[in-house]
Parts: C-alpha cells; structure tokens; sequence
C-alpha cells in the first residue's frame, strides 16, 4: 500500500473537507510553555539582580556617604553657632551694663578675681606714670596709619604699680623727645576700663624685653620688667572728635573709646552652615532619586508591562 507524504495527506484532506464545506483548522505544533517560562523567569531574576546592584551602587557609594555626612556636619556646627550666638549675645550684654555702671576706685592690690569680676568696668585711678619705663607695642595701625600702642606703668599713692594701656600714637613719634606733651610727670587721675590679659596668636613674633621690644602685650613679661602687678587698664578717651585728632598731632596718645566693638560673626557662620546642609540634602536626594541607568529603565518598563515583554 502506496503511503502518502504527510504533505499530499494534508493537501489532499484540507481540500477534500473544503469541498464539503467543512471548516479546517490549521494545527500548529504545543508550544514549548515551561522552556519559555524558565527563560522568562531567568530574565526577570536577572533584571531584579541589575535593580539591586543599582541600588547598592547608589547607596553605599563614597558619593552618597560622602553626601550624608556633610548635612550631618554642617546641622551640627550650624546648631552650635546657635548656642555660641546666645551665648555672644548674653556677653555683649553684659559687656555693654558694666561699661555704663558708675566709676568705682581701682583697689591697692588688685587679685585675678577682683579683675574677672569688673573686666570692662571703669576705674578711677591715680597716679604719676614713669615714663623712664614707656614700652611701645607693635607696630599697629589706627585707620590705615601705621604707629605703636603706649603701655607706661603708673606709680600710685602707697607705691605700688599698674600698667596702663594708654593709647596709640603715629609711627613717626616713636621717640619720646618728639612728643613732649605726651611725657607729663604730674599725678593724674584716669578713667579707665579693667581687662583681661589679651592672647596673641601663633603668628606673633616673641617679644624681647631685654632690648625692650614688644610685637603683643604680655602682661607677666611687662609686669615683671616693671615691677608691676599683673594688672591692665584701658585710659579711655572722654575728648571730643575733634580733640582728640589735636591730640594726635600733638603725640598725645587717643585712648579707648567709650564704645569697645566686639566682633560678633557667630549669625553669619550660622547662616553659612544652615545653608550648606540644605543645599547638600537636596543633592543626597537627587543623587538616590536621580534617572536609573540603563538596564534599570528596561526592568521597571518590563515590571510596568507585565508578562508581555
């Protein structure tokens, strides 16, 4: 018996039921479901391993840890600029009621206490000052102008001494015989501001007692030169404007005005971090929340699409 090729059977058949008006339907080979699938899942494993190597390589990259600690930092040093400010501000008021307290006389004998406890309240004292002992402070610059600080001992009535800060004079009154007004060896009576020993910073050269040169006010050296206590007074400068620009000519030294500035940066520093963290926060976020990669986008638009892709 002749067998026909699966393709005759097929023609002939289709053909054969076409004629009777029977309906054909084409056959197609099963689809091969649990290949496609195993196939389909390695792929979306492999796109969930792609999604969370992105993620790991944003989060604990240098960058993102780098971006998390600055606003750590700076939030931090911004809040502590907070308390420095109050704290600033609490002493300037402070500062500013003893300045304006009555005049009290400055005791014989004055102890570290005694100076903690009225820095920056006046003083009345008097006194002849030992000009023989004049020591020159600098060089320092009064609005631009070149010229020393004056700091003479002044003997009061029972002996003893105190140095006085007693102002700046110009640079080219150096020597005293050029500013006789200024070496006056009656007894006077100041008014002065009681301070702390002021610090010099790291730049500062050393001063030479010795040869009688002073670069800062070091108020051990120059009582123990002097024989002095380690006590100093700011004379304060009571003339009008224009008296006390007579004096400079003169060689008188100008004192301290009444109104001392105390620099007061702590709001700007405070500003300045505060903007800092949030500028930095802003950029953690985009930098988590910023376009994925490539390979990303391919996984979150096949994750969109579902089982079609």
């Amino acid at each position: 018996m002749i067998r026909l090729s699966n393709t005759f059977q097929l023609a002939f058949g289709r053909a054969a039921f076409s004629r009777h008006g029977i309906a054909v339907c084409r056959i197609r080979r099963p689809i091969a479901a649990p290949v496609q699938t195993r196939a389909y899942a390695q792929r979306l494993d492999a796109d969930d391993s792609v999604l969370e190597k992105e993620w790991k390589r944003r989060l604990y990259s240098w960058k993102t840890i780098g971006l998390f600690s600055i606003p750590l930092i700076a939030f931090g040093l911004g809040t502590w600029q907070l308390f420095r400010l109050r704290w600033k501000l609490a002493l300037l008021d402070d500062v500013n009621d003893r300045m304006h307290r009555r005049p009290i006389a400055l005791p014989l004998r004055v102890t570290a206490e005694e100076i903690g406890r009225n820095e920056y309240r006046r003083v009345l004292v008097h006194g002849v000052f030992d000009h023989s002992a004049e020591m020159l402070v600098g060089p320092r610059a009064y609005e631009g102008e070149p010229g020393f600080i004056v700091v003479t001992p002044l003997v009061r009535e029972d002996g003893s001494r105190v140095l006085v800060n007693r102002g700046w004079i110009r640079r080219e009154l150096k020597d005293p015989k050029t500013r006789p007004n200024s070496q006056d060896a009656d007894a006077v009576t100041l008014v002065a501001f009681v301070r702390r020993a002021p610090r010099s910073n790291a730049f500062t050269p050393k001063s030479d007692p010795s040869s009688n040169e002073w670069y800062s006010i070091d108020l051990e050296l120059m009582a123990q030169r002097t024989n002095s206590q380690e006590v100093l007074l700011d004379a304060i400068q009571l003339d009008s404007a224009s008296s006390v620009v007579d004096d400079a000519k003169r060689g008188i030294p100008l004192g301290t005005p009444m109104e001392i500035d105390i620099r007061n940066n702590h709001l700007q520093y405070l500003i300045t971090w505060y903007v800092l963290g949030v500028l930095t926060t802003g950029m953690l976020v985009y930098n988590i929340r910023r376009p994925l990669t490539a390979a990303a986008r391919v996984k979150r638009m096949r994750d969109r699409a579902g089982s079609f892709l």
